[in-house]
């Protein structure tokens, strides 16, 4: 199943870990103009991390600290 198919609701919170390799990197193709459904990849390993738009969630509901 693709992410676009889920609900909203229902959608996984964005990794900011990696579960397969524990890495932190990402990447996507072109960030600034890409829909808020392209897949962010763990750059070390390839496993698909979440969308930009749970990328985008996870900034805008953030403080100015991280709790891992």
């Amino acid at each position: 199943m693709n992410v676009d198919q889920l609900p909203a609701r229902e959608r996984p919170e964005f990794k900011i870990v990696c579960s397969d390799c524990g890495g932190l990197s990402i990447k996507v193709a072109d960030p600034a103009n890409c829909p808020v459904t392209t897949l962010v990849e763990c750059r070390r390993c390839g496993a698909v991390r979440g969308t930009v738009g749970a990328l985008q969630d996870l900034a805008r509901r953030s403080a100015d600290l991280f709790e891992f």
